[in-house]
This record gives structure tokens, sequence and C-alpha cells, in this order.
């Protein structure tokens, strides 16, 4: 099978979280034997990617053929307009180098939009996997409720990444997605033993440093929770407009020797740190899937959620603790409940569990099920 996959961008050095979703889905479906093209349309601002024009590569058994337009924060219109001139000047190169693909897989409602405004009357099948965190709200934006009205019909099959999300489509758009959660990267997450000092109780969290993600949430309750004990710490990896914000909030609770803002790392060395850990805890606002949860599971680590949207889909008794969105007490008291019974959690269990659910292979079988249905619908 021949799959043209629309995307963000793709994993680079410097942005090692690029496109992740997108590419991982790729190389797995590379792996099962599949002729994978890799459109990667990059329109981030020139302070992210100062390289115009276009790329052609290989990388993990993927194609990649890019291009790249940094523009960044223009108005969405026309960012919308460059993304699909772009679409169309990249398709047409793929087609002429690799010919024309048996079905084509966006990602995000941006790039279904574009694929659906250049493809939507061809005879070349259109699959749209929504991960935007956004479309999950209760009330969307006109512009966003505009594209979605225009996309999704549109698609021969709809998928998300977890159930809330999928109701959220139906509810709003009248359609009916099925569900394939994200990949868990193996490689890097792998169960583990605790390692490291074992009377010290760690807690660690990763997420970009904004709003949605909830840290000042973590930080207030971890405080309530553990102030004063230097045997409990908080190690919280990711950067973001936030960070001064909770810095100032960690200096003003006193617990620079206790929380830990960690920056900006590779995989490795956040499994590094998990592998150094007992719990993993992120008290989102609101989530479309929450990888970060998984890989965490996958090295063995029971987790703390929120309720908001994602984790409900794999959050159980035997592998966390699910509290309500913002409650600050609640989260507190689900943080003294894990330090105090964490021996009653398996971490081999866990990470077995969560790696047969969400391995590259299983959603690979999952996605290819999908894409043959879809072409026997043809």
């Amino acid at each position: 099978m021949y799959i043209l996959i629309v995307a963000r961008g793709y994993p680079s050095e410097r942005y090692k979280m690029n496109g992740i979703f997108e590419f991982d889905q790729a190389k797995a479906l590379a792996k099962a034997g599949h002729k994978v093209i890799y459109a990667a349309i990059d329109v981030r601002s020139i302070r992210h990617k100062r390289q115009w024009g276009f790329e052609s590569f290989k990388k993990d058994g993927v194609q990649i053929e890019a291009i790249n337009i940094p523009c960044g924060g223009i108005h969405r219109i026309i960012q919308y307009q460059i993304r699909l001139i772009a679409l169309r000047i990249i398709s047409k190169r793929i087609f002429r180098k690799h010919g024309i693909p048996d079905l084509i897989h966006a990602h995000f409602i941006s790039n279904s939009y574009i694929t659906a405004r250049v493809f939507g009357k061809s005879n070349i099948p259109i699959i749209s996997t929504e991960h935007f965190s956004a479309m999950n709200k209760d009330k969307l934006p006109p512009y966003l409720l505009k594209v979605g009205k225009y996309t999704y019909p549109r698609m021969n099959k709809v998928i998300t990444v977890s159930t809330s999300l999928a109701e959220s489509l139906n509810k709003k758009f009248g359609v009916k997605p099925i569900i394939v959660p994200n990949i868990l990267d193996t490689t890097s997450f792998k169960y583990t033993k605790k390692k490291g000092n074992i009377n010290a109780f760690t807690f660690v969290a990763t997420g970009r440093l904004i709003t949605s993600k909830g840290m000042d949430i973590l930080i207030q309750a971890f405080y309530k929770a553990f102030k004063g004990d230097k045997n409990v710490r908080l190690y919280i990896f990711g950067d973001g407009p936030e960070r001064n914000k909770l810095e100032r909030l960690i200096n003003s609770l006193n617990l620079s020797d206790q929380v830990f803002l960690m920056g900006l790392v590779d995989r490795k060395k956040i499994a590094d740190k998990m592998s150094e850990s007992d719990c993993f805890v992120l008290a989102s606002r609101r989530e479309t899937f929450g990888v970060a949860y998984i890989e965490a599971m996958a090295m063995g680590l029971p987790v703390i959620a929120t309720k908001c949207g994602g984790p409900e889909d794999f959050v159980t008794n035997e592998n966390g603790i699910l509290v309500p969105v913002d409650d600050i007490d609640k989260l507190k008291e689900a943080l003294i409940k894990m330090h105090q019974n964490i021996d009653l959690y398996d971490r081999e269990k866990i990470s077995s569990s969560t790696k047969k659910s969400f391995a590259p292979s299983t959603i690979a079988e999952r996605l290819i099920e999908v894409y043959k249905d879809v072409l026997r619908k043809k």
C-alpha cells in the first residue's frame, strides 16, 4: 500500500517534537512494509525554521518531502492560503517522483482542511486524524467551526486519538470517528526497576509550560502535600511561555529545593529521570490523548491524571488515579495517596499492558485495517 501522510513538519535534532505524532505513525507503517511518503508542510515562524524551500531525504525508513515557508504569526486566513499553495506544490513534486498514492492521511484540522480543498474532488481517498486539543472545547471559535464543517464531511474516514474527542466531533459536526490512539515510543520508554535513591520519593511531569498543562495547579498541590519534606521531589520537564511565572511561584512557596524546572530535553533524558522516579503526574486542563502518560506507564510508573479528555481512556485503578480538573485539594489528596501506597502498584504489569495497547506495531495494524476498509468502499 502506498500512503501519503500530510503533516505539520518532521522531528529534527533541534525540534525533536515537531510533527512527532505523525512521524511515529509513518515509521510504524513503513516498518510494516508499506510505502510511506511524508509531506511535511512547515509554516512555523522564521525564528523556528530559517531554511526556505524544499527538502527531500530519508529518515527511519520514511521518505520525507518537505516544503518550508517560514511565516509564523500572520493572520490565520493568510496562513491557510499559504498552506494550501504549499500542498499543491509539494504534492505535484511527490506525484512526479513517487507516483499517485493509494490514499492520503492528513493529521490535524489545518492539514485535513487543505487536503480536502486540494483532493476533495479527486479519486484518492482521504483520511483525517484529529489531535488538536482545541477541537475538544465546548465552544469553538467561528473559524474552526467553519473549517470543520467544510473538512470532515469530505473525509472518507475521520480518526480521533481519544473517546472524548470523538464525541466532541460527533456532537459538533455529525461525524462518527473511530479511535486510534497515538503511538508509544517503545525504544526510549522501557520498563525498568527504580534506580537511584530508593529512600527519596520522586514525582515527574513533562509537557509544554503553557496554561492548559496545569503546572501551576500541580505546584500548588505539591506544596500543600509535601512542603518541607526534602525526601519528596517534583521534576518538571518542558519549556514554554509560563516558565517565568512558574519559577516565581516556586520561589514564593519556598520550594526551590523540592521542585525543579528541567527545561526542554530529549526523550532519552526524560526516560533516564523516569527510571529514577516513582510516579508521573500531570494536571492538564485539556488533553486530546496524553502521550506523556503512556510513556511514563511504559516505564512502569503509575500516574496521576486529570479528567481532561484523554487520560480517561487508559488510566485505571491498577495504574493510577484520576482527579477533577483544577481541583488543588483533590490533586493534593492523590499525591499523598500515591506517596503512601506506591507499593500497591505493579510496575512491570503497568509497563507490559501499556506496551501491548500502544506499541507501534499495534497502532500500525489498526491503521492498516482502516485503510483497507476505506479502499474497499472506494
